[in-house]
Parts: structure tokens; C-alpha cells; sequence
């Protein structure tokens, strides 16, 4: 059986996933998961799952590829910000 997980990631957190999956990945250690549930009055409850699995790269150079697009497409972003504070 296979299971598969969909997680949306913001824009602004996408270059810390990819370091931290870059990370897992070099250190072949596995990764523990854990969900955390939040109310809509900002309470907090950890969940009573709780899991653990090791990160495989199917392709190395793509991780790096996306890591330079994020990269670049934050610097662009960052560049267009600036031009609209000195208007």
C-alpha cells in the first residue's frame, strides 16, 4: 500500500524545506514526524501519532535545481520590493 502525504508549502518557506530535506539527506539520519493540532483560539494539543522515516533522493541535481530557483525567485522578489519603496 502506498500512502501518499501532500503538505502546502508557503513561498517564503520553501528554501528552509529544501535545506532541511539537503540536510537529512547528507546525514542519513531519519527523521522523526509529529503533528501538533491548533485551535482556533491558538491552543495547542500534540497529536498521539508519531512516526519516523529516512529520506531517499531520486535525483540529487534536481533538488539543486530547485534550491537555485527558489533562490533566484526570492532575489527577484526582493529586488521588485525594493524598487517600490524608492518610488
Amino acid at each position: 500500500m502506498k500512502i501518499v502525504i501532500k503538505i502546502k508549502i508557503a513561498p517564503a518557506k520553501q528554501l528552509g524545506l529544501v535545506k532541511l530535506i539537503k540536510v537529512a539527506l547528507n546525514q542519513k539520519n531519519p527523521i522523526d514526524l509529529s503533528f501538533e493540532k491548533i485551535s482556533r483560539s491558538g491552543g495547542k494539543e500534540e497529536s498521539k501519532i508519531f512516526g519516523s522515516f529516512e529520506l531517499q533522493s531520486k535525483n540529487s541535481l534536481a533538488l539543486k535545481q530547485l534550491e537555485d530557483e527558489i533562490i533566484d525567485r526570492e532575489r527577484k522578489r526582493k529586488k521588485r520590493h525594493q524598487k517600490r519603496k524608492h518610488k
